[in-house]
């Protein structure tokens, strides 16, 4: 009977010390961790270029994309009208520099605002401001983006236009609808 009740006691106090981790410094080693700190809210980063359709094509990788070898006819045509459309787009951006650096500027404060004060009241506001700031460069955009794209429906075969088509949606570029 004493056997038993010894037997029965130390198995208590072995689980107890297994279940709690008396002895082994698990007291002392949740007190030395670091405590966790807050995850900052990351840092806004408005893309002006990508919100508005501006894009730099790598003339390679579109030919690879597409299916076009850049050796062919077809292939220097193709390039030479991407290098005049890279261009085109360079001048249009330089131009508008101040604007679209702006309008950047005005989107990323309002968010830090609204990270810091959680009030976005203003929202409307700062969207209808950067509508009228972005409308003249994105009708410009928009114009030769439609050139563009008549030009290599005529170049590129119904399939290579297909592909082409793929890879710009890949590169969040779509191209407008011609209005009748």
């Amino acid at each position: 009977m004493k056997k038993i009740i010894l037997l029965i006691a130390l198995s208590c106090v072995f689980t107890t010390k297994a279940q709690y981790g008396y002895g082994n410094n698990n007291g002392r080693q949740r007190q030395n961790q670091l405590p966790q700190t807050e995850q900052k809210a990351p840092e806004p980063n408005f893309d002006v270029e990508r919100y508005i359709g501006i894009v730099n094509y790598d003339i390679e990788k579109a030919a690879k994309k597409s299916s076009i070898k850049l050796s062919s006819n077809v292939g220097k045509e193709f390039s030479k009208v991407l290098t005049k459309y890279n261009k085109d787009i360079k001048d249009i951006t330089r131009i508008n520099t101040f604007v679209l650096k702006s309008t950047k500027d005005l989107v990323e404060n309002y968010q830090k605002k609204v990270i810091k004060t959680g009030d976005n009241s203003s929202q409307k506001k700062v969207m209808t401001k950067m509508g009228e700031n972005l409308k003249p460069i994105s009708e410009i955009l928009k114009k030769e983006d439609l050139i563009l794209d008549k030009k290599m429906k005529v170049l590129l075969s119904e399939k290579q236009y297909k592909k082409w088509i793929k890879y710009n949606r890949k590169i969040y570029k779509i191209f407008p609808k011609e209005e009748a």
